[in-house]
């Protein structure tokens, strides 16, 4: 066999590789062999072909088969020869074979980077404050103040106003399609609230408990309810009773009526706590992120597209599941996917180039993932997802998922030692 390895870049490589006659005669004598055990040949018993006439009549199969088995073992050895680590199986260019000759192909494959990296230990990075203010402390207690709200039926004989609280009951007739009606009894709409429909907003406003209103809604293209989107729909619509929302005053009868808490006090440590332990975990990300960033950016390496891709596809699937379960159709949605994957290529290559450097300091650093720290991932997304332990591990076996859980540890593991190893500046 001759191979010649050439490289088009760092990361690029071909293999043009030439099989011996010999072993190509052979090979295909072989799986003639085959064929003539098992061929149905016209003028001659089963099995009974000579082997001459099964060579010419399934040529184009025979010569196939033997591409098949023959291409990807000499590639493989010339590959495992050279000690070379490749991204994907290689892609298979100008074969070409003439009988009595060898045959001739070129290997077109992507190696990962032979990375060196020591620039990772004492990493300039800034402290990143996780002080909770009183200030962030009080938007705490006004957000519980908010969910503990009530809507109240409004005394008074009056006109509906801005941020009050509509309860109708209404019909809507598709315009052009001979589908039921879209009805609903007492439901709750906030007048010029941003979940309410600006159409629906502006006919409400005004009006009066027992009055009724008619007006159309032209909805949009991509409008997350199929049947709706594009549509216009006339609606019928009666005003049952005008609410609004009666807030709680904040004092120590708010705090018991929200928990196990006997003071307003108690209440405030407990939100000052919750506080501290979401900004302390949020700095500590956000001082990863830059410690990966900063290796991003001090670290210059040529990255296989072939591994670009793949992440490119990872995060456009990403968003068309996000779209689907927000209940909007991805295929009929004013997207240009085309924009989408050019605006994404950028993250796309520093995800796979920051994956490739905390794979190398790993590696360097002997940092590895037991069953154990496997097993208590495990038993988190368990518990976060409501579903048995084993449930969740079948899951994950299929796809590769377990192997993706453990290198999510493994960088997790790294990026602690990083920060351990930081130079902080206050």
């Amino acid at each position: 066999m001759k191979a010649e390895l050439i490289d088009i870049s760092t990361c690029k490589k071909n293999l043009d590789i030439e099989i011996p006659q010999e072993v190509v005669d052979r090979e295909i004598t072989h799986i003639a062999q085959e064929f003539a055990r098992r061929a149905r040949v016209p003028g001659f018993r089963p099995g009974k072909a000579p082997v001459g006439v099964v060579k010419t009549r399934f040529r184009e199969e025979i010569l196939s088969e033997m591409m098949q088995h023959l291409m990807p073992k000499y590639v493989e050895n010339a590959i495992e020869e050279r000690k070379l680590d490749i991204v994907q199986a290689p892609r298979f260019e100008s074969v070409n074979y003439t009988p009595g000759q060898p045959l001739r192909f070129k290997a077109v494959f992507e190696v990962y980077p032979d990375l060196d990296i020591t620039n990772y230990l004492a990493i300039p990075i800034q402290q990143v404050s996780s002080k909770v203010e009183d200030s962030e402390v009080e938007a705490s207690l006004k957000k519980f103040q908010e969910e503990m709200a009530e809507l109240v039926p409004v005394e008074e004989d009056r006109q509906i106003k801005e941020g009050d609280f509509a309860e109708i009951s209404f019909s809507g007739t598709i315009e052009g399609s001979e589908e039921p009606p879209v009805t609903a009894q007492k439901a709750v709409a906030e007048v010029g609230g941003r979940n309410t429909l600006k159409e629906f907003s502006e006919n409400l406003l005004g009006a009066k408990a027992n009055e009724e209103k008619t007006f159309s809604v032209q909805y949009r293209a991509d409008y997350p309810e199929a049947k709706l989107a594009g549509r216009t729909v006339e609606y019928k619509v009666k005003v049952d009773a005008i609410k609004q929302k009666e807030i709680p005053e904040i004092n120590d009868e708010f705090a018991q009526r929200l928990g196990d808490y006997k003071t307003l006090d108690e209440l405030k440590s407990k939100a000052r706590a919750d506080l501290e332990k979401y900004k302390h975990d949020h700095a500590q990300e956000e001082m990863r992120e830059k410690l990966l960033e900063w290796l991003e950016n001090n670290n210059e390496f040529e990255i296989p597209e072939s591994l670009v891709e793949q992440q490119l596809q990872i995060r456009v699937r990403r968003l068309v599941r996000d779209l689907s379960r927000q209940g909007i159709n991805p295929q009929r949605v004013d997207v240009d996917w085309s924009k989408i994957r050019q605006d994404q290529h950028q993250q796309a290559i520093r995800d796979v180039k920051g994956s490739l450097i905390l794979d190398h300091i790993s590696e360097k650093e002997n940092i590895t993932v037991n069953d154990e720290e496997l097993d208590a991932e495990i038993e988190k997304i368990a518990a976060e997802t409501n579903r048995p332990k084993e449930k969740v591990k079948e899951i994950l076996s299929r796809d590769s998922g377990l192997g993706r859980i453990r290198g999510q540890i493994r960088n997790k593991k790294t990026l602690d030692l990083l920060q351990q190893k930081a130079r902080v500046l206050s």
